[in-house]
């Protein structure tokens, strides 16, 4: 297992900001990073991710020894490693859904976000978690926090160690296993499954819309259009097209 080694600050700009820095001067897989406040802290496509104390932010330095190419599957193995751990707290799992590639919902509200930030040799995990508040945020997610379902009775301390070490748990597994040991228990949480959805590209032109078929064995969407299969790991976003059905 990794070592882990958790460094607890009472504010910074992000704590992303600070791993990367730990992670540039070569410091240690599990070098790990929790602030009680923020300043910038920042989510997906540089969204602003509202930083209430109270709630956990959280970042930890990755070194995966898999190709570089699979990287980007962490963002879903610490989604599940965060159901998992929301489920062994107590809250019902059928209330829970992960939104692909990077949120995790409680009925159909936002209680977490994961932000991954890579170079040529390390990735640097950031986990946002509404512990004891629900912020405002830009998009169109209302949120939740883990104290509307349960009485959490552990400090933030507490809880960034439980989440790190089930995620280096998993982590290790997906090193020596890789994603397809987690496919199917991920595709048993994801939002919209057999739905019709419409994806946006990154050039924010072309969209395509079908049948979203869940995850394939290497974490990406597939997608059901006329009678072809697409997979696709590089989009901009996707929604529901009959918003009644979410």
């Amino acid at each position: 297992m990794v070592n882990i080694n958790l460094k607890t600050l009472t504010t910074c700009s992000s704590t992303n900001d600070i791993a990367l820095e730990g992670a540039k001067a070569g410091l240690d897989e599990g070098t790990s990073y929790l602030s009680y406040s923020q300043t910038k802290g920042r989510g997906r496509n540089d969204n602003k991710w509202t930083s209430l104390e109270g709630n956990l932010f959280l970042s930890t330095i990755i070194r995966p020894k898999q190709e570089k190419k699979y990287w980007q599957q962490l963002s879903l193995i610490l989604g599940i490693s965060i159901i998992e751990l929301l489920v062994k707290f107590g809250i019902n799992q059928k209330l829970i859904e992960l939104k692909w590639p990077n949120d995790i919902l409680v009925k159909n509200k936002k209680i977490s976000g994961i932000l991954l930030e890579s170079s040529h040799d390390f990735i640097v995990a950031g986990i946002g978690l509404n512990v004891k508040k629900s912020p405002e945020i830009e998009d169109k997610w209302e949120t939740t926090n883990i104290t509307d379902y349960i009485d959490l009775k552990m400090s933030l301390q507490e809880i960034a160690y439980e989440v790190l070490n089930q995620f280096f748990f998993n982590y290790k597994i997906w090193n020596e296993n890789g994603f397809i040991f987690f496919k199917d228990k991920i595709n048993s949480f994801l939002k919209y499954k057999m739905k019709t959805i419409s994806i946006k590209f990154n050039s924010n032109t072309e969209t395509i819309s079908g049948t979203f078929l869940g995850l394939g064995d290497a974490g990406t969407i597939k997608l059901a259009s006329g009678t072809d299969i697409y997979e696709y790991n590089s989009i901009d976003n996707y929604s529901i097209i009959n918003k009644g059905l979410s």
